[in-house]
């Protein structure tokens, strides 16, 4: 090579730097050590880590692709790593065997994730009084044959991607507050039920915190009867909300017309008026109940349990806005409704009551379908009428449609909204009524991962891999890629909190906009103008980052200093 040579780097130091930190490459060779002998070139964790940071860069997971990537960074990835990177090392054939490895031994796989959370943990001194477990489904287009392994994977079922047409597998995702860190993935097949996958996620959490005083939060199919039971026996504490099924809408709407203790203001202390002042958020009040219960082992389980009944006032707004909306296209719908000729009232009826039930307004309106009868005089055979022409007097039956609106059952509708019930075994010293929704409205941290994974940045779908080792190799390694997502905007925000400052320049279009809450996808955004000097020298080749745009200026060390322990090293 030339004495000196210069080659774009963009963010691709800092997420190796990244990765390496986390022990990733580390923790993987120590539980899958080298495959054999013959085999020669990076071991299973240099290569992850080469994956990762070539799925963050370029956001897919193409197999085929990840060859060239390497070759056209190489002298890059070998100063940021100090690995030894031969030019076929990265073929869609030896990833292949990297995700099958990952994904073929599960009892590994929990080993790993394990492992990688404890050092997070303790490396990042991340909280944990708060952990969240969370599930969706990724649907995919692929056709597997009947009878084989990616047949029992990738399969029809309830589908959270609107798209039940095709098939699709379920993915689960463990978190920590507040930053979101996961801790934990798992994958099932797609026609899996949630309920089961609770109290496996919450067993596994607790092996990797250490202790079982986090605060378990869930989505309402973790409310199941048995897993309550079974977490307070096991000395776990949860929040769930209760799925509006059985007797609990009957409970609700009773608890709501007539509160047994006087409903108090919800008041969040982040949440604030234009003016900065505290915001009331909704009402609420709560019930105290022994409840008695079979754990998963069978064991006859009394515990108390505090059932928080409240309401968002901004919940409650848009399902009240709903519902008169549904009602005034119900009504619409109605009004042209009109029997046709060979309609009876009973088939006119039917269709008016299609439309309620479509509208999902059965209770608000009601249908009263009436039939008039008149007599018309019909002439037999052709010609004039007259006096001697035959004819025949036949009924004529009309249905006609009539709709009220039911005030009283409108009133009771729009009085119940945004109101819902939360289950705690926490006490209240423990856990106030205010304290309890704001940890539940955080909910989105979880979903979040998501969101990354589908429309974000490390894209799960569209999904390039067929077998289900791969598959779930893929989602393991994809959980890392988060982690170190998450880690990086966690570690930026506490480091600018510490100092009292604020990064700028990282809004396309508002150059000067700060903030102290970057995320990572913006911070790593900004890095695309940097590049690596590489100069040739006798002890080898020496490369050191440079930033080339002068409108980018100091914006490297800025977000450096951002970030604990120097996330970007000065020199490669």
């Amino acid at each position: 090579m030339a004495d000196k040579q210069v080659q774009r780097v963009d963010e691709i130091p800092l997420v190796i730097h990244w990765l390496l930190k986390m022990r990733v490459a580390e923790i993987i060779d120590h539980i899958w050590p080298y495959p054999h002998r013959n085999r020669r070139g990076l071991s299973y964790g240099q290569l992850g880590v080469l994956f990762v940071a070539y799925i963050l860069h370029l956001r897919t997971h193409r197999l085929s692709g990840m060859e060239e990537w390497l070759e056209d960074y190489r002298q890059v990835l070998v100063q940021a790593t100090g690995w030894e990177i031969g030019p076929k090392e990265a073929t869609d054939d030896r990833l292949g065997d990297l995700l099958t490895v990952l994904g073929q031994d599960c009892e590994r796989s929990v080993v790993l994730q394990r492992e990688l959370g404890q050092h997070l943990i303790h490396a990042y001194a991340l909280l944990t009084e708060i952990a969240r477990f969370d599930t969706t489904t990724f649907s995919v287009h692929h056709q597997p044959a009947e009878g084989t392994a990616a047949a029992e994977l990738l399969t029809k079922g309830h589908s959270k991607d609107r798209r039940p047409d095709l098939e699709q597998f379920k993915q689960g995702l463990g978190t920590l507050d507040p930053a979101g860190v996961p801790l934990l993935t798992g994958t099932w097949p797609g026609k899996a039920a949630d309920d089961p996958l609770y109290l496996p996620a919450w067993r596994e959490m607790v092996q990797t915190i250490g202790h079982r005083h986090f605060l378990f939060v869930a989505d309402c199919k973790a409310a199941a009867l048995v897993t309550r039971a079974t977490l307070d026996w096991a000395g776990g504490c949860y929040l769930f909300p209760m799925p509006m099924t059985g007797e609990v809408p009957g409970q609700l709407r009773a608890w709501v017309l007539d509160p047994p203790v006087c409903p108090v203001e919800i008041v969040l202390p982040e949440v604030t008026t234009a003016d900065g002042q505290p915001k009331v958020v909704g009402l609420g009040f709560e019930v105290e109940r022994e409840m008695r219960g079979q754990t998963e082992d069978g064991h006859q389980h009394t515990w108390t349990e505090r059932w928080l009944i409240t309401r968002s006032d901004a919940h409650a707004q848009r399902q009240q806005k709903a519902c008169l909306d549904r009602l005034r296209k119900a009504e619409a719908e109605l009004a042209r409704l009109k029997a046709r000729k060979h309609d009876n009232a009973d088939d006119l009826l039917a269709k008016a009551k299609s439309v309620v039930q479509r509208r999902r307004v059965v209770d608000l309106v009601s249908l009263q379908v009436s039939e008039t009868v008149t007599q018309e005089v019909r002439y037999i055979g052709p010609g004039r009428p007259g006096p001697n022409r035959p004819k025949r007097i036949i009924e004529v039956r009309q249905a006609h449609l009539n709709f009220s609106r039911n005030e009283a059952a409108l009133e009771e509708t729009l009085q119940l909204a945004g109101w819902r019930i939360y289950v705690t075994n926490v006490q209240v010293k423990q856990m106030s009524l205010e304290q309890a929704i704001a940890y539940y409205r955080d909910e989105w941290l979880a979903e979040r991962g998501f969101h990354r994974f589908k429309r974000g940045s490390i894209p799960a779908l569209p999904l390039w891999v067929r077998l289900p080792e791969r598959i779930t190799g893929l989602m393991l390694l994809l959980m890392i890629a988060l982690q170190a997502l998450t880690l990086l905007e966690f570690v930026a925000r506490r480091s600018l909190k510490e100092q009292g400052e604020t990064l700028d320049g990282l809004v396309p279009g508002l150059p000067k906009m700060t903030t102290d809450r970057p995320t990572a996808e913006r911070l790593l955004a900004r890095f695309k103008n940097l590049h690596l000097l590489l100069e040739q020298t006798e002890a080898g080749v020496k490369g050191t980052l440079v930033e080339i745009a002068a409108s980018d200026s100091g914006f490297a060390a800025r977000a450096r200093d951002s970030l604990r322990d120097g996330v970007l090293p000065a020199s490669a």
